[in-house]
């Protein structure tokens, strides 16, 4: 399987979750061992497997936090987990009839009525198709999506988000769309992309950045119809491979780039204001591999260290950062 278009990209996926991330805490820190247990999360790479040929190693793949607790994507398992304030093991949910090599590449919780979370759609590699499984039951509920050029399919899943009223927007690396489903699984419309992520706000706008040689970068905000209504200019042309991690409160967007000079390890990550002005910035070390791997609830920030070709020495972290008080 060839990942080079993730790796290129990397650093791809959203962060916001609009079904209800909510009570965040900054002092919130997670840990979990690499391994084949329940309580650990699996690593594909050339210490755990003789047969490892890929252009990088591989393990979770992405992670959300809601309500204080941590929702790790076990991309090799084939399972999606959840975590209490603790790092202890609190829900295991296996994905049904994954065959062969098993890469899931995303993950989006659902909520229900009470807020909290009842089923999750997850996004698989090998037969590019996105799954909904109950969190109760562990029942497959609906399946999207199929290995295809055609609208409806996709080539290389990438991100994965869901909206408040339970609308499914399905980033496709491979075909440079976003395909947007309803809640049970029809077709609504697809958007071009250009691979540099996408985030919904708390009124189910769909937000993404375009780039256009000698311009640089604008921020295009649609409607929940699809209609286009606002196009700003940002800029920026000197940074590289912009990926725009979610929208605040007072829709300022968070975006990060590879810093003028090319990338040396280090990323820069932005609060942009809704006048196109940069109001923070941050500088952090972004694990390889990975899908999502920053993730933005009420104004806190959690980041994922880890090292997948080390593993399974060390482990697999989720930690709080703050923003530099420096521009």
């Amino acid at each position: 399987m060839n990942r080079s278009l993730v790796i290129a990209c990397v650093l791809f996926t959203i962060l916001i979750l609009s079904v209800g991330q909510v009570n965040a805490r900054p002092d919130l820190a997670w840990s979990v061992a690499y391994g084949s247990e329940k309580n650990q999360v699996a690593v594909f790479n050339s210490k755990t497997d003789p047969k490892f040929a890929e252009d990088a190693p591989f393990g979770p793949m992405a992670f959300r936090v809601f309500a204080g607790n941590l929702w790790l994507l076990d991309s090799i398992g084939g399972r999606v987990i959840c975590l209490n304030q603790k790092s202890e093991l609190q829900s295991d949910v296996v994905v049904p009839e994954l065959e062969g090599f098993k890469l899931l590449e995303d993950f989006a919780l659902v909520a229900g009525s009470s807020g909290k979370p009842e089923s999750v759609w997850v996004a698989a590699a090998a037969d590019c198709t996105i799954r909904k499984i109950s969190l109760a039951t562990g029942k497959e509920l609906l399946r999207v999506g199929a290995r295809g050029n055609e609208a409806g399919k996709f080539l290389q899943i990438n991100q994965i988000e869901v909206d408040a009223g339970g609308r499914l927007f399905v980033g496709d690396l491979g075909r440079s769309v976003i395909a947007i489903f309803t809640a049970y699984g029809e077709l609504i419309r697809e958007i071009s992309w250009q691979h540099s992520c996408f985030a919904l706000d708390k009124r189910g706008r769909l937000h993404l950045l375009a780039y256009r040689d000698n311009a640089g970068y604008f921020h295009r905000i649609y409607s929940p119809r699809g209609q286009l209504l606002k196009s700003l200019h940002l800029g920026l042309a000197e940074l590289q491979n912009a990926r725009l991690w979610g929208v605040s409160a007072d829709e300022a967007i968070l975006v990060s780039f590879i810093p003028e000079g090319g990338f040396k390890g280090r990323l820069d990550l932005m609060s942009i204001a809704p006048t196109g002005n940069m109001e923070k910035k941050i500088e952090f070390t972004p694990p390889g591999s990975m899908n999502r791997f920053l993730v933005n609830v009420d104004q806190n920030m959690f980041l994922a260290e880890a090292d997948f070709f080390a593993a399974p020495e060390g482990v697999f972290c989720v930690k709080n950062i703050e923003w530099d008080v420096r521009k």
